[in-house]
């Protein structure tokens, strides 16, 4: 069963496709291993069962007793079965391998697909959490500016060398503010 994929496909970096390759290499070498040696024990069974046959029927042509003969057809059966009993299980070995070779590889896929929305969803929260910071800002500079404006007004301090110390400080305030926008700004920057 394919899993169907969400979003568009990140493209690969050279070292991440050599490293899936070799993943793939690797598995597939393992499975050819697995199914050669599933083929191999499978001939010996098969060279077995005809071993049997062949030693029955020599057994048959030596005069044997009746219930000898019965005895011996019914080994040969029972050991055909066992060879074909034997068969299936080793073909349900490789049947298995061959499961878990695929569910592994679906679920690496997966697995890089969650890290990749992961990094994402990382990503979506930190940009969030800058322009929160940078609105702070904005009202902080706001806050700041509305105070030394109400200050110069209820104190009457208009054209005095303290008015012009607060716009100095204002100033200060604004430059401040702007190189922490300026640097909240790089930041998102940095994250693409």
């Amino acid at each position: 069963m394919e899993s169907k994929k969400v979003g568009a496909k990140q493209p690969q970096t050279a070292a991440e496709t050599e490293k899936a390759d070799a993943l793939e290499t690797m598995t597939a070498l393992y499975m050819s291993g697995i199914e050669r040696l599933a083929d191999a024990q499978k001939k010996g069974l098969e060279i077995a069962v005809r071993q049997s046959a062949e030693v029955a029927t020599a057994w048959k042509k030596l005069t044997l007793p009746a219930p000898a003969v019965v005895m011996l057809d019914l080994a040969t059966n029972a050991f055909e079965r066992i060879a074909d009993t034997q068969k299936g299980a080793i073909d349900l070995v490789v049947e298995q391998t061959h499961t878990f070779a695929k569910t592994a590889k679906e679920r690496k896929a997966e697995a890089n697909e969650t890290v990749e929305e992961g990094k994402k969803r990382v990503k979506e929260a930190i940009e969030h959490s800058l322009a929160a910071h940078k609105t702070a800002l904005d009202f902080t500079a706001k806050q700041a500016q509305a105070t030394f404006e109400a200050a110069k007004q209820q104190l009457g301090y208009a054209g005095t060398p303290a008015a012009a110390a607060a716009e100095s400080v204002q100033k200060g305030i604004d430059v401040v503010v702007g190189a922490h926008k300026d640097l909240l700004d790089y930041a998102v920057s940095a994250l693409d």
